[in-house]
């Protein structure tokens, strides 16, 4: 977290969001460091108990070809692609297994692009976000795997992404944009307890940084 320049507000709301386990979504323009966001979020996170280490082993045990060796001993953070298939995020398949909402049980859901995700996967995922529970139905009987995560997600304001950007101008049509955020159903969004804007961090800011921090490094080991 100290090696993200500027973006105080961002890095504020990752802070409450993992200290109160509040699902985040960061609005943010291309080039805004929304992956070193929630990497560094999973650094803020504290050690597994030993009874949550026995369950997250033992969840992702439960894979058809996943052979575990050792416990799992560090939050999980998973972070499935948007062409993943719903079977393999919700759970399910010919074989009922978890899917990746079960295997970031006690850890991270990072869904980057999350209107990019289709909307059956992003309904599918109310349940979970209420109860810390998914129910997979088949014709020979109902599985129940926990699904307690805390959901990061990032999306862009608008199709092109530069929408409200002070360097570049969005190119989008009102029409598009209004159709692009509906995507995002409101159910959903109501699970989501802090939403952020973010914005890019202009380059001389960094660069300025940059040299105070290598000067007060030079300092010191002077």
């Amino acid at each position: 977290m100290d090696d993200i320049y500027g973006q105080e507000q961002a890095k504020r709301a990752i802070q409450i969001a993992v200290a109160g386990r509040h699902n985040i979504l960061l609005s943010v323009s291309p080039g805004s460091g929304k992956t070193m966001f929630a990497k560094s979020l999973k650094n803020l996170l504290p050690a597994l108990s030993e009874s949550e280490i026995v369950e997250v082993t033992k969840l992702h045990s439960l894979g058809e070809h996943t052979i575990i060796n050792n416990p799992i001993v560090d939050r999980p953070f998973r972070s499935p692609h948007h062409t993943a298939s719903r079977a393999s995020i919700i759970g399910g398949g010919s074989k009922v297994q978890p899917g990746e909402i079960s295997l970031a049980h006690r850890g991270v859901l990072f869904l980057d692009e999350l209107l990019e995700y289709p909307r059956t996967v992003l309904e599918s995922l109310r349940q979970p976000l209420e109860d810390h529970e998914i129910t997979v139905s088949r014709a020979n009987g109902k599985f129940n795997f926990p699904a307690n995560f805390l959901l990061v997600a990032t999306m862009n304001p608008c199709p092109c992404g530069f929408l409200g950007d002070p360097e570049k101008t969005c190119i989008c049509s009102q029409n598009q944009i209004l159709n692009y955020q509906k995507r995002l159903s409101g159910p959903l969004l109501d699970r989501i307890d802090l939403t952020v804007s973010v914005s890019r961090v202009p380059h001389e800011k960094l660069l300025n940084n940059k040299m105070s921090t290598k000067s007060q490094q030079e300092c010191i080991f002077i």
